[in-house]
């Protein structure tokens, strides 16, 4: 999943370079934003099985 986020973002980055539409720009930000944000949710609420 990191790693699809890097990739958008990389994305997002070469579009903005090449003068891409604003709304391709936008729509792979806002894509990638969720998806970071689907993330954080995901790793502050898995449980971690600690043992010690």
């Amino acid at each position: 999943m990191d790693i699809i986020i890097l990739a958008l973002l990389l994305t997002t980055a070469i579009l903005m370079v090449r003068g891409a539409p604003r709304k391709w720009i936008l729509t792979s930000w806002i894509v990638a934003f969720v998806l970071m944000l689907a993330l954080f949710r995901y790793h502050v609420t898995s449980p971690l099985d600690l043992s010690f």
